[in-house]
């Protein structure tokens, strides 16, 4: 009896490593997906302001002789690049500051899973959130928050295309596998928020607060902890909510 005991405690402990490497490199992966999704969509319009400032340095160049030959010199093809170039390292270091951070999650104990630490901690940090509302402890939640969801929603773009695509095949007519895919799509959107986005939401939470609190231990001011990580994460947050009205196509 004792040796069966002894097995499944190594079992339960094979799976508690598992499952604390694991939950922290999914919630890294969500948030990721969720900043990618967002720069994509920020790509355009970083072309247009590339293209923009372009147009305005060859109206500059145009008036002297001795530059006029440098107008045109980058063309479509070179503001393109230049375009993907400042996505990918806005993208990047987006995840830098908002998506490593859930690298460092991890639970209290195996029979308390449901938090990253104890219950009576989070009252602790509410508490310090509604006393002092930094930049860094009200923006970190709120764009992680919309980068969990715009990966939630990429993922169930993947399940409904998937599953519409394999019903076809002679299984089930293209309108009932048009609501069936559907339906396993938004269901998709609810398991990735309930498994993982919540605990991302936190885990940014948690961060924030310790950085701010690590200010405060050093008799500095708070206000300016991730400052840049703020500035760098809410327009792409922006951009992928106001790209939120897609999420109805689900149900329609």
């Amino acid at each position: 009896m004792a040796t069966t005991e002894t097995r499944l405690g190594r079992v339960s402990g094979f799976f508690g490593l598992f499952r604390g490497a694991f939950m922290p490199l999914g919630l890294f992966a969500l948030v990721a997906v969720g900043v990618h999704a967002a720069a994509d969509l920020a790509d355009d319009k970083v072309l247009a302001l590339v293209d923009a400032l372009d147009a305005w340095a060859d109206a500059w160049l145009a008036r002297w002789e001795l530059t006029a030959g440098w107008v045109d010199r980058v063309g479509p093809l070179q503001r393109t690049l230049i375009a993907r170039l400042v996505a990918l390292a806005w993208e990047l270091a987006v995840d830098v500051f908002v998506a490593v951070p859930q690298l460092g999650y991890s639970e209290a104990d195996e029979h308390e899973a449901k938090f990253s630490f104890r219950r009576e901690t989070w009252r602790t940090l509410f508490s310090r959130v509604n006393r002092q509302p930094t930049p860094m402890r009200l923006v970190r939640p709120l764009v992680t928050f919309v980068f969990a969801g715009g990966a939630a929603y990429a993922v169930a773009r993947l399940v409904e295309s998937t599953l519409f695509v394999a019903l076809q095949g002679g299984v089930a007519t293209p309108e009932v596998a048009e609501v069936l895919a559907r339906v396993f799509g938004a269901a998709a959107i609810v398991l990735v928020l309930a498994s993982h986005g919540w605990r991302a939401v936190l885990r940014a939470l948690e961060h924030a607060d310790a950085a701010c609190e690590a200010r405060v231990k050093l008799a500095k001011s708070p206000w300016v902890t991730g400052l840049w990580g703020s500035v760098l994460s809410f327009p792409l947050a922006v951009a992928l909510l106001l790209e939120a009205h897609n999420l109805l196509a689900l149900f329609r």
